[in-house]
């Protein structure tokens, strides 16, 4: 598997990865839109030709909010959640970010677990945060050390 910066040619598959893991897809605008902008970050996880997972995150000073993260159906269970993280935190110390956030659905157990195993700690959350259906949004924050000097 491989994991790199996601590309415009890019965006057709991963809409259609949205599509597949989530009840309220971003649109390939959307998706266009936040890979133009100078602060993101989303990376593709790829395997024989076939996009099999992304991540979409935004940064600004020293903090970055992982938007999106998701894993084809078909290729769940093959570490490409834990492979894209993995690259994230990469990404991460890469360009003295400290602080990651991110929110996921109350229910959502792997995720959540997944997160925790990367060292993300609960700090609360926001009721009614997600729709179709209504859920809370589970607030996680991971802090990396500041590199040396």
């Amino acid at each position: 598997m491989n994991i790199r910066p996601m590309t415009e040619e890019d965006v057709e598959a991963v809409f259609l990865l949205e599509s597949a893991c989530f009840p309220d897809p971003w649109s390939r605008k959307s998706i266009r839109s936040t890979l133009r902008e100078d602060r993101s970050c989303m990376l593709v996880a790829e395997e024989n030709g076939v996009i099999c997972g992304y991540l979409n995150s935004t940064y600004l000073f020293e903090e970055l909010n992982l938007n999106r993260i998701a894993v084809s159906p078909d290729f769940r269970r093959r570490h490409v959640g834990a492979s894209l993280l993995g690259a994230l935190v990469d990404f991460c110390a890469a360009h003295s970010l400290t602080r990651l956030m991110l929110e996921v659905r109350e229910g959502n157990l792997p995720a959540r677990r997944l997160y925790e195993s990367f060292g993300f700690i609960s700090l609360g959350e926001r009721k009614n945060f997600y729709q179709n259906p209504p859920e809370a949004g589970v607030i996680m924050e991971k802090i990396l050390e500041e590199p040396a000097s």
